[in-house]
């Protein structure tokens, strides 16, 4: 067996005096990259608690808010439901005023008021669905006349005779001779909503 013949001169030798520090500086960079980003990771995830602390408390204070709103909402007591029904029931009835078609009613009125009778008083009921008239005849034949006419309108329906009085200052005079010596009336009657709120074409 022949021996192995190696020859020295082939080989390349590296000064161990510079690897080391070369390595060393290699070693600090990575744990100094390391360090930093450790500490970019903690900061980040400090950050990250910090939005989700804020996220949470808004939900639990839109949670209170909602509850405070339902508590409130639930106290209100029945003595303040009814004051509110009444100021929006006042409101609309004020609205509805406004805009009833009184020219209406009172031509349709005029038009079955026969001659001999004169109206001295008009109400309105607070829903606007009655009318209480007062006036004099000269004739219990004239009211008569005039309920019927007011029973043919399409306005007017139901027309009750409520009061009637006879007053005769004169007595030397006939009944027929003055109104003021006639027949004071009160009556009563309902007023059709569809008719009075129909519009005309």
């Amino acid at each position: 067996m022949e021996p192995i013949k190696i020859n020295l001169a082939t080989f390349e030798y590296q000064d161990k005096r510079l690897a080391y520090p070369v390595m060393l500086m290699t070693a600090l960079i990575i744990l100094l990259i390391s360090i930093l980003s450790i500490r970019t990771g903690i900061n980040t995830q400090g950050e990250i608690n910090e939005y989700e602390k804020t996220i949470e408390s808004q939900e639990q204070n839109a949670i209170k808010r909602q509850q405070i709103k339902k508590e409130t909402t639930r106290r209100l007591k029945d003595t303040e439901i009814e004051s509110l029904k009444k100021d929006i029931g006042f409101i609309n009835s004020l609205i509805k005023m406004d805009a009833y078609p009184y020219d209406r009613m009172l031509d349709t009125l005029e038009l079955c008021l026969p001659r001999g009778i004169v109206l001295s008083d008009l109400k309105m009921s607070k829903d606007l669905n009655m009318v209480t008239l007062q006036g004099k005849a000269d004739s219990m034949e004239k009211i008569t006349d005039f309920i019927n006419s007011l029973n043919d309108s399409k306005i007017f329906k139901n027309n009750n005779l409520l009061n009637l009085s006879v007053s005769r200052e004169d007595k030397g005079q006939d009944d027929s001779s003055s109104i003021d010596n006639g027949i004071t009336f009160e009556m009563e009657c309902s007023i059709d909503k569809n008719q009075i709120w129909e519009r005309k074409s």
